[in-house]
């Protein structure tokens, strides 16, 4: 039975969402079991109010863990009972644990994913990559989305191939359309960086389409989206307050005579802007699939990050990793 690692600490609204959202994904999906690691009796309290199955999951139990004001080196020495590092152990150790989940710390995370767990050959650092839906219905993958905020143009043709693999196998796009983010379409716009990156991405064998502009986020132009982390953080959050923006100036249009007109909108609205509804950030690299909840994950977050491992794990995501080629 294929297991996922939920590291249950870390959530702006604590740790019961994370569990609850898992319980019911266990209640609702066959085909995984979950090894909660946090405190026992918190744990098995909830899932027990649920009707959860005892068979479905086990608890490795710790009441430590590595908070958001710790540093990324905290996943060291002398927090061996941490439960982000008692998860990557666990995931490390056990060929049945798929993935591990986890809306901690990011930066302890992506270190761990590199000391703790290992990553494929060939990848130094592992990139952020989160998928959002595009006005088009396409899923867009955005990569890097934070991780490494100062890269190169060789890390951006990486990002490229780990991008292209991903979407091949979350979204099965068969030939997906690779997309530089810079401040024009035109080949020649762009910083020193951008320029060198096209030049590499250009020569590898993918369908690249050349330079995007932060508006393809949500225009659904591209599969993919290829940016150092430092900008693709910046479009990513200012993509999600816009929509929230937008979402609030509907919502004070509301009146009693166009209330189901505004509610079909909003609902429609929230399903393109809303991301805490589409899952988790995937590292892109590590030896097994990690999944990165938003800090503000709901219930929603942790059923739909469990639905995204498994399409990742269907997809042969975590093999398609290990046969990559990069430059």
């Amino acid at each position: 039975m294929r297991k996922i690692v939920v590291d249950i600490y870390g959530a702006d609204l604590g740790a019961e969402p994370i569990i609850k959202g898992v319980g019911r994904a266990i209640k609702d999906i066959r085909g995984f079991n979950a090894v909660f690691v946090g405190e026992s009796e918190t744990v098995s309290s909830i899932l027990n109010k649920m009707s959860v199955d005892e068979n479905r999951y086990e608890i490795i139990h710790t009441n430590k863990f590595i908070s958001n004001n710790d540093l990324p080196t905290a996943v060291f020495g002398g927090n061996d009972e941490a439960s982000m590092v008692m998860g990557y152990d666990r995931l490390k150790r056990d060929e049945d644990c798929i993935a591990m989940l986890s809306p901690g710390n990011t930066g302890a995370l992506l270190v761990g994913s590199i000391c703790r767990l290992g990553l494929v050959d060939g990848i130094k650092f592992p990139a952020l990559s989160t998928a959002l839906p595009s006005l088009k219905g396409n899923l867009v993958c955005l990569v890097d989305c934070g991780a490494n905020v100062d890269c190169t143009a060789n890390d951006l043709a990486r990002y490229a191939i780990l991008g292209d693999a991903f979407m091949k196998s979350m979204c099965k796009t068969q030939n997906p359309r690779v997309g530089l983010l810079s401040v024009g379409r035109e080949q020649h716009k762009g910083n020193t960086l951008t320029k060198e990156a096209y030049k590499l991405i250009e020569a590898l064998p993918l369908n690249f389409i050349g330079n995007v502009e932060g508006n393809d986020l949500v225009t659904g132009y591209a599969d993919v989206i290829v940016s150092d982390g430092f900008a693709g953080n910046v479009l990513l959050k200012t993509a999600e307050a816009a929509g929230k923006a937008a979402m609030s100036i509907v919502d004070s249009y509301s009146t009693f005579d166009n209330a189901e007109l505004i509610r079909e909108i909003k609902e429609h609205m929230f399903r393109l802007f809303d991301f805490n509804s589409q899952g988790g950030a995937t590292f892109l690299g590590p030896k097994k699939t990690v999944v990165k909840m938003h800090g503000c994950a709901t219930e929603l977050t942790a059923y739909a990050c469990i639905e995204q491992i498994l399409k990742l794990e269907d997809g042969g995501f975590t093999q398609m990793m290990r046969e990559i080629k990069l430059v």
